[in-house]
């Protein structure tokens, strides 16, 4: 019985020393890596004016910094400071920008996430894009461009808005001139609706509104607003037809530089920040309507069917021949 007894004590104090020396090899362990990686400093550039997007960004960099012990140091240049989505995603390539978040990237794999009703709701997209589907795009993207892509965002649906009419059904797009990105299956779908598309580029998209080059743009909500587009558009329409995803890239160079625990650190910074970011950009989609009505833009909640039906064969342009045979419909299957 002593002997029992004398075991059980020593199994709880093995135990217990067990629940204080794991953690204290673990960051011991971790304190190693870190002394492994060099220290980095680069740019992290972004279209985004102030708002919930760019507080996550800046959220992001700290959290990279302080989990390499400092090793690590981005620095933030928001707002078209280094150019449009293209720059940056040029800027990423050659290894003048270091990371970069954009919608844009000039590859058809990720410029057919702008397809139109590509996705039923935000569950499902999370799904798709965080799943096999989105981690086999991450791959061929780095193959096709160089670039890595360490993560996704989706910070809301894309909406119409114009100066010339309300854009209640693909009727009323007749004709306008819509401001498409040089995205290849937008100007499409836009013109799918009957549409007239003009691609214009993100910084320009004030004055083309102003002056009349463009009649309205689809886009994400959060952007109109940031840049106070209910000044030159007064008509407001929430169809919601495609969901604005974005990426994020990092120069290759710059990747290897990082140790394995700083690459994990900082795509799970990344996960970690995107979801907080995804959760307040849908939550304001309501506020942010209404800022428009306060505004005086008239605002619309058209039936989505009727879009659905115009551009139900846009994807059979695209996705075949970039994602390759059955893709489309194995994203339409997911539950």
């Amino acid at each position: 019985m002593t002997y029992t007894a004398m075991n059980l004590t020593g199994g709880r104090i093995l135990r217990t020393l067990g629940k204080w020396l794991v953690p204290a090899f673990a960051a011991l362990a971790m304190s190693s890596a870190m002394a492994q990686q060099q220290e980095l400093k680069f740019r992290f550039a972004t279209v985004q004016q102030p708002g919930v997007y760019l507080d996550g960004i800046t959220k992001f960099t700290k959290l990279v910094n302080e989990r390499t012990k400092g090793k690590v140091t981005i620095e933030v240049f928001c707002c078209n400071q280094l150019g449009g989505e293209r720059q940056i995603m040029d800027g990423v390539k050659l290894g003048t920008i270091g990371i970069g978040s954009i919608g844009a990237t000039g590859s058809p794999i990720y410029d057919l996430l702008f397809m139109p009703f590509l996705f039923r709701d935000l569950e499902h997209a999370q799904k798709v894009v965080n799943g096999p589907v989105g981690a086999k795009w991450q791959d061929d993207f780095y193959k096709q461009t160089g670039v890595r892509q360490i993560g996704y965002l989706i910070t809301g649906s894309r909406v119409f808005l114009s100066n010339k009419r309300m854009i209640n059904t693909p009727e009323d797009a007749k004709g306008m001139k819509i401001r498409a990105p040089e995205i290849p299956v937008i100007v499409s779908s836009l013109r799918a609706l009957g549409a007239s598309p003009v691609v214009i580029a993100a910084p320009e998209l004030y004055t083309a509104l102003q002056q009349g080059t463009a009649d309205g743009w689809e886009g994400p909500l959060a952007f109109m607003a940031d840049n106070k587009h209910w000044e030159v558009a007064k008509n407001l329409a929430l169809v919601d037809w495609i969901f604005n995803i974005t990426n994020t890239i990092i120069n290759d160079e710059i990747w290897a530089k990082m140790t394995p625990e700083t690459q994990k650190i900082t795509r799970d910074a990344w996960k970690e920040v995107a979801v907080e970011i995804t959760q307040k950009e849908w939550a304001k989609q309501g506020d942010l309507a209404e800022q428009f009505r306060k505004n005086g833009v008239a605002v619309a909640k058209p039936a989505v069917a009727p879009f659905q039906a115009a551009t139900k064969d846009v994807w059979k342009q695209f996705a075949p021949k970039v994602w390759g045979n059955g893709v489309y419909e194995k994203i339409q299957a997911t539950k």
